[in-house]
């Protein structure tokens, strides 16, 4: 039920460049404000709070927005700071009231119109707004886990090319060391093949190698490289291009190793400032990138009643399908699964 005090709802349709608003009276439910379009900006965002002015004060109006992403957050920071209550609505939720209106049709409009009704039926469950500390930590894991599936899909594309341009090289780095050392990554972003390296003067691989191998490499292995490389099977189809494309991932993956060590870098400040997270730190076997992305997926652990709460909204409790004398196979539901990293991914030989 709303409050009392409440004389006007207004569903707001959240998009990258403009948002669709609604207002309908309370509690007749008449559309005292037919769907109109607002610019996602600083004056978009002025124009509307003269809207609500004319329509109620502050606490009389009450204001749903569906959690698109992240494209409510300015617009939420604009309303709140003047007083407004503003509640975030989960898009599952929005999404069961339309079909319980029988909508069949969908546009910005009708959106803004459902929310509204919605409001006004009492049906709202305001979504859980994450802390600061949360958010940020939500932020930093989330690119990181972007950063390391470009760089996974980026080494497996690098062991491919390398099958066809200098297949020995995988089983044959110096000290049977990791194709993503920076001193071998170096190596391939300078020499895309195994022509190119036996074509390369050997003091030059030479001191490439001592350079980024801070001098644990120099012309032994080099001279090794290159003996390897003049035996090799290689194909000699298209060995140019496929040499750019070897340099290319080369120097991509060198690229991304610098900035995930930069997120690593200010999860790790944001943790340690977090009593939550230093307490998940202590459970033998979590880390800091595990504890800083279950205190980002997870939140504030207290709103959950129980552990099998908290297992449902990972989407990780089994879901049983069953109709009359069918009984279908128990399955993880995977709703919301939390996306935790793995250990780092070798390329194999």
């Amino acid at each position: 039920m709303l409050e009392p005090e409440i004389r006007c709802v207004v569903g707001i349709d959240v998009a990258k460049r403009s948002h669709v608003v609604c207002a309908l009276d309370v509690p007749s439910g008449t559309v005292r404000q037919k769907a109109f379009k607002i610019d996602s900006s600083a004056a978009g965002y002025a124009g509307l709070r003269t809207d609500l002015a004319r329509w109620g004060a502050p606490e009389q109006v009450l204001i749903g927005v569906e959690a698109t992403g992240s494209l409510w957050e300015p617009l939420y920071d604009a309303l709140t700071r003047t007083g407004h209550r503003v509640v975030v609505l989960n898009p599952r939720q929005t999404a069961a009231w339309a079909a319980g209106l029988g909508l069949r049709a969908k546009t910005d409009g009708l959106d803004a119109q459902t929310l509204a009704r919605g409001l006004l039926a009492g049906y709202a469950r305001a979504s859980v707004l994450p802390s600061e500390t949360v958010q940020a930590l939500r932020e930093l894991t989330r690119a990181r886990r972007d950063l390391v599936q470009s760089q996974t899909a980026a080494r497996q594309r690098l062991q491919d090319e390398l099958v066809v341009v200098f297949p020995e090289l995988p089983g044959h780095t110096p000290d049977r060391c990791d194709l993503a050392i920076p001193a071998v990554l170096h190596l391939l972003s300078t020499y895309g093949s195994a022509q190119a390296l036996v074509a390369a003067p050997l003091a030059d691989v030479a001191a490439l190698l001592a350079q980024h191998s801070r001098g644990r490499w120099s012309e032994r292995p080099a001279w090794a490289l290159q003996t390897l490389a003049a035996d090799s099977a290689a194909s000699t189809r298209a060995v140019a291009a496929r040499a750019v494309v070897v340099r290319t991932f080369a120097r991509h993956l060198l690229d991304l190793q610098p900035r995930i060590a930069e997120l690593e870098a200010a999860i790790a400040t944001v943790l340690r400032d977090d009593d939550d997270g230093q307490r998940l730190r202590r459970v033998p076997g979590i880390g800091p990138i595990h504890a800083a992305t279950i205190r980002a997926e997870l939140g504030d652990v207290s709103r959950f009643a129980g552990v099998d709460q908290i297992v449902a909204y990972a989407g990780l409790e089994p879901r049983v399908r069953q109709s009359g004398a069918f009984m279908g196979q128990a399955k993880v539901s995977v709703k919301r699964q939390l996306d935790l990293p793995t250990t780092k991914i070798r390329i194999a030989d």
